[in-house]
């Protein structure tokens, strides 16, 4: 019977294939789910359904199941296995061996226990002594390293949000993370200073008209405690314990808030007033992105300026003719 993946150029077993590679003979149109009484197609499968005899087994020899005479783990039995199927010759070596690197980890060992014990024919991992699972392959150093710096990711996490269950905003005086909804259970980060706000109260302290006369950098962007200036305010779930916690906190923001198209320049179609110091993506229709030309400008103090980007638009806009 003709192979049906050969046909498709699909077959992973190759020689090893209990089915015919040769065209010339008829083709296998059996359902093989069907055999199995679990075809989800019915009749809308484009296989036969038909019972046919059990199908004709290879000759080439399979790893045996475990059972107690023989080796336990996974490693052992790929050894034992091409060892007693070798007489010898180095391709039936290469072709029965099998690394143990490819045996998959045991979901039920590395979830807590595995019903099969030592019969179990997956890879029984390592523990982690981050998160206690028996999740590190031993035979795959890249997973085990990407483990364990994602546990102990989520370990410093899971260390901050208990640090920060305490933390009270300094106007408000109520526990941040214990506000009546989601979205007030988040902290105000300030980049120039280290008082603790809720996202709202810090948010309606900058939002607030200011009065005539008033210097809004001094007054509504300033810190309401130490009056340090901050140009922007940073959400954020958890509350830091050191500066560079903080700093990654404000970069992770950057970078995510880079991900996001900006209203206002509107793919190039409209203006952004932050110009170079928006956090969002300026990218015009095509993909490209905006490219950014600071001009310096030099004050009669000895002073350094940035120019601010100038349209024609705006400026033939403010001529009175």
């Amino acid at each position: 019977i003709l192979c049906k993946f050969f046909v498709h150029g699909s077959c992973l077993k190759g020689e090893n294939c209990e089915y015919s590679h040769d065209s010339k003979d008829p083709a296998n149109n059996v359902c093989t789910f069907y055999q199995k009484g679990i075809c989800l197609y019915g009749s809308r499968c484009r296989y036969e359904h038909v019972r046919t005899q059990s199908l004709p087994s290879s000759n080439v020899p399979r790893p045996p199941l475990c059972s107690d005479s023989q080796p336990q783990s996974p490693h052992e039995k790929a050894n034992a296995f091409a060892r007693d199927n070798n007489d010898g010759d180095d391709e039936s070596h290469n072709l029965y061996y099998v690394h143990p690197r490819e045996y998959p980890i045991c979901s039920f060992a590395a979830a807590g226990e595995c019903p099969r014990g030592n019969q179990c024919p997956h890879m029984h991992g390592d523990v982690c002594t981050t998160c206690g699972k028996k999740c590190l392959h031993p035979f795959r150093p890249e997973e085990r390293e990407e483990h364990t710096k994602e546990c102990e990711k989520k370990q410093k996490r899971m260390e901050a949000l208990k640090r920060s269950q305490e933390i009270e905003c300094s106007v408000c005086l109520d526990r941040v993370l214990s506000k009546a909804t989601p979205g007030e259970r988040k902290f105000g980060l300030l980049t120039e200073c280290h008082h603790p706000f809720c996202i709202q109260c810090i948010r309606n302290w900058r939002s607030s008209a200011p009065v005539s006369g008033m210097d809004v950098n001094s007054t509504l962007r300033a810190c309401p405690i130490c009056r340090k200036l901050s140009y922007f305010v940073v959400p954020s779930v958890v509350w830091y314990s050191t500066p560079e916690e903080k700093k990654d906190i404000i970069d992770i923001y950057k970078a995510k808030l880079r991900s996001i198209d900006c209203k206002h320049f509107n793919f190039g179609n409209g203006n952004c007033p932050f110009g170079g110091s928006c956090f969002y993506k300026h990218a015009y229709s095509d993909g490209h992105l905006e490219e950014v030309v600071l001009r310096h400008l030099g004050s009669q103090e000895g002073e350094t300026l940035v120019a601010d980007t100038i349209r024609l638009s705006e400026l033939l806009g403010g001529l009175q003719i």
